[in-house]
């Protein structure tokens, strides 16, 4: 067990508190096979597991020092420890370079995200946080890919800063409920690619984005007209992006 590389758990398995009440039992024999299943120093990849707010998730993913990928149901339990109201604390996983978080409960209270220095791709869903809080996702000096989906954030304006996704290269929004994007080539100096999805409500894509030298290709799915039209001029001012639109006739 101890040199299990990769592990994916059914979305259902619940991981929280009462399982640390077992790793710490005086029962010898119970707390040496829990206590090794969670002490997995070779494991780079853990796939849906289901964990609650607060402290326990901390409890969990300091047994995992080594883990790369994670992909994960965040939740808030009626059993939850006193911090529920936070986002999970993750910065100790040093080697962590993928995180995806499907979070389920109501709107945190919190402008910390506490994620390692060292992610590269980063997926959140359902947070509702508003845009003031992503400057801290834009502070990530590694980040090449962002997936903001089903609500992740919420707001009709995102205003974006300077110095902030200095190498984001992926960028997809999806069923968020933004209006209005503030942004120039500046902001995102090594795009490669940008992903709208669903996002029924913006007015436009910047059109400044025709000057980001690295472009190469925009997809425009279940949007409005408008923002359509914006990608297509984009794409026309640059003869080099490629532009992909499936039509919502909105």
């Amino acid at each position: 067990m101890t040199s299990l590389r990769h592990l994916h758990v059914n979305v259902h398995v619940v991981l929280q508190d009462n399982i640390y009440l077992s790793l710490d039992s005086d029962d010898e024999e119970d707390s040496e096979e829990l206590g090794g299943f969670f002490e997995l120093e070779n494991l780079v990849s853990f796939s849906y597991p289901s964990l609650s707010c607060g402290e326990d998730t901390e409890k969990i993913m300091k047994r995992l020092p080594n883990l790369r990928k994670l992909k994960c149901i965040f939740f808030e339990s009626r059993y939850s420890s006193k911090n529920c109201d936070q986002f999970p604390r993750l910065n100790f996983l040093t080697q962590l370079e993928s995180l995806s978080i499907f979070y389920y409960g109501t709107p945190l209270n919190t402008n910390e995200f506490n994620l390692p220095l060292n992610l590269k791709e980063l997926s959140l869903s359902n947070f509702h946080l508003p845009w003031i809080h992503i400057s801290v996702i834009g502070r990530l000096p590694n980040l090449a890919v962002l997936k903001l989906l089903s609500g992740a954030f919420e707001g009709r304006r995102w205003d974006m800063r300077e110095e902030e996704f200095p190498e984001l290269k992926f960028l997809k929004l999806e069923s968020l409920n933004i209006a209005q994007w503030n942004a120039s080539s500046d902001h995102l100096p090594k795009l490669e690619r940008l992903v709208l999805q669903n996002c029924k409500d913006l007015e436009k894509i910047p059109y400044d984005f025709a000057d980001i030298t690295t472009l190469e290709m925009i997809e425009v799915h279940w949007c409005r007209q408008s923002a359509e039209n914006s990608a297509k001029e984009i794409g026309e001012a640059t003869g080099e992006i490629k532009v992909l639109i499936r039509s919502s006739n909105l």
